[in-house]
């Protein structure tokens, strides 16, 4: 039978999601796990690939289980096993057909940005108080997103991709108030204001950077992150960037934004 798992970890001590020859993955993780407890060969897919460093606060895997168990005793037992930074939310029981990957509607993700010094929050957002951004250009670029079809230009080379078209839906900074809204999930209420101009971080701010889509390609969002900051810093043109990315050319100035901001925040199937 079919299931889907529901879980979410944190990414700091993993090379991504996906197995690897030669580094700890998050999916290699929970099939030894699950291989232990059900003493049977686990093939799982995932529902995306993060990349190494990366979050997750929603995702879902799938695995076809031969076996009849008991599900919370299964979900108690995984979490037991498993390391403190994934844990195991629920187990649901699908059609055979259901697909986490192929199947997911729409994902959304979140990156985070702050601006007060500290020792807490490296693992969670990316520091920016030591630079002066031009937030009105990194907007006025971000707003530019949902005009893009083909986002070529805004990703990393990959052979897992027959077109590099994407839809996004959604694309947006915000303003939340505190550090501490940074590990709620997405969809819990938080005092949030859009960013708006002029506006000055004060202590304890985040800025986060939400996009939505049907799709997201290798390196995307933190290329994105990185390019619109590069922006905002007077290191890139507004307008190069427009021409660059509608050409579908290599921007001469590579950025990525670390992946320790970066969260896949929110997936949604047509059946959950």
């Amino acid at each position: 039978m079919r299931y889907f798992i529901h879980l979410a970890y944190h990414g700091q001590n993993y090379s991504g999601w996906q197995v690897q020859a030669n580094a700890p993955s998050v999916q290699q993780t929970i099939n030894e796990a699950l291989q232990k407890l059900l003493r049977e060969p686990i093939k799982s897919m995932g529902c995306g690939r993060t990349d190494a460093g990366v979050h997750a606060k929603d995702f879902y895997m799938h695995l076809d289980i031969e076996q009849t168990f008991d599900i919370p005793h299964l979900i108690f037992r995984l979490n037991a096993l498993l390391p403190e930074s994934i844990v195991i939310y629920n187990i649901l029981p699908l059609h055979e057909k259901a697909h986490t990957r192929f199947d997911a509607t729409e994902r959304t993700y979140e990156y985070y940005v702050y601006f007060d010094k500290t020792p807490f929050l490296k693992n969670f957002a990316y520091y920016q108080g030591f630079y002066a951004v031009d937030w009105d250009k990194v907007v006025e670029a971000t707003s530019f997103l949902k005009t893009i079809e083909d986002f070529s230009s805004l990703c990393l080379p990959s052979e897992d991709f027959k077109t590099n078209i994407c839809h996004i839906k959604e694309a947006k900074w915000d303003v939340l108030p505190s550090h501490h809204s940074i590990l709620k999930p997405l969809e819990e209420p938080m005092d949030v204001a859009p960013l708006m101009f002029p506006h000055t971080p004060t202590k304890g701010e985040v800025f986060r950077f939400t996009v939505t889509s049907n799709r997201f390609l290798r390196g995307m969002i933190r290329k994105i992150v990185g390019t619109t900051l590069m922006i905002g810093k007077g290191k890139l043109d507004l307008a190069e960037f427009k021409e660059t990315v509608a050409e579908k050319r290599d921007f001469k100035l590579h950025y990525l934004a670390p992946p320790n901001g970066l969260f896949l925040s929110k997936i949604k199937y047509p059946y959950l």
